[in-house]
């Protein structure tokens, strides 16, 4: 069993602690929910679906994920967070491909206020790339792969 293990050093917890900020910050991905309504209604596009049910799945984890690699850091959580990390930017690709050929859904547009669609799609992408690319790092590996002492 993993054991939770206190991060040695302040930029190792910084780490930790702003990875799980940032897979809780995917919770807003639940508002989706009206989304897969809207398709389901036939009011948006049924290409819409398949973004919006992984938006929810990634909001559906992310609890678990985050108590994960707050409690227990090890190859299970590891690679748990990479998978998490790769479906998120799936999706996003997903909702930014549609944005391209099928517009912003109806279901959306009272969310973003007239602003452009791309916006956030594309900071959560890039957050997505950042925070899997330093868990590819071996500093940043050291952290979940760390023998017991």
């Amino acid at each position: 069993m993993q054991n939770h293990k206190p991060v040695a050093n302040r930029v190792d917890r910084i780490f930790i602690v702003g990875l799980i900020i940032w897979i809780l910050a995917q919770l807003i991905r639940f508002i989706a929910i009206p989304l897969i309504t809207s398709v389901a209604n036939g009011v948006d596009a049924p290409g819409w679906m398949y973004p919006a049910i992984l938006d929810v799945v990634t909001a559906v984890f992310a609890i678990p994920l985050a108590i994960l690699v707050w409690r227990s850091r090890g190859f299970t959580t590891w690679s748990l967070t990479v998978i998490y990390f790769t479906l998120s930017i799936t999706d996003h690709i997903g909702a930014l491909t549609n944005l391209t050929v099928i517009g912003e859904p109806l279901a959306f547009e009272q969310f973003n206020g007239g602003g452009n669609p791309f916006v956030a799609p594309v900071v959560q992408t890039v957050l997505d790339i950042v925070f899997l690319g330093l868990l590819l790092m071996p500093r940043f590996q050291r952290i979940f792969f760390k023998l017991a002492d």
